[in-house]
C-alpha cells in the first residue's frame, strides 16, 4: 500500500517513511551516488585524478616493467612509471579536449600515495 504524500509535506523528514524499504534503498543508492559524483567532479576540478585512472596507470606501469624482462620490479621506479603515465594522459586528453584537467605531477604524486601507501580502513586497526 502506497501513502500520497502531499507536495508541500514532501521536505519533512517524515516523507522517507512513506516509502517502501525497496524505495528507500532504491533512493538511497542514488543519492549516495550522485554525491560520490559530485566529489568526484570537485576533485577533477581541482586537478586530482580519480582512483581508477592511479589503478590503471599502475597496472600500465607493471605492465611496461614486466615487458622490460627486469629480474626485480622496484616499487619506487614503478611508482614514478605510473605517475608519468597519469600526467601523459591527462596531458593528451587535455590537447584533445581543452575542458579536460591537465594533472600536476604534485597533485598525481599526492593520490598515488593516498590510493596505493595508504592501507586501507579496515587493515589500519589490525595488528
Amino acid at each position: 500500500m502506497s501513502i500520497a504524500i502531499p507536495s508541500d509535506l514532501e521536505y519533512l523528514p517524515v516523507h522517507r517513511y512513506a516509502r517502501s524499504p525497496r524505495q528507500q534503498t532504491a533512493f538511497e543508492r542514488r543519492e549516495a551516488a550522485r554525491r560520490k559524483a559530485e566529489q568526484r567532479e570537485r576533485q577533477r576540478d581541482a586537478g586530482v585524478p580519480d582512483p581508477t585512472a592511479i589503478e590503471r596507470a599502475v597496472v600500465d606501469a607493471v605492465r611496461i616493467m614486466l615487458a622490460k624482462r627486469v629480474a626485480a620490479i622496484d616499487p619506487v621506479e614503478l611508482l614514478k612509471c605510473a605517475r608519468d603515465i597519469v600526467v601523459s594522459r591527462s596531458c593528451a586528453a587535455h590537447e584533445q579536449d581543452p575542458s579536460k584537467p591537465k594533472f600536476e605531477k604534485g597533485a598525481v604524486v599526492d593520490a598515488i600515495n593516498r590510493r596505493v601507501l595508504v592501507p586501507p580502513r579496515a587493515s589500519r586497526t589490525a595488528p
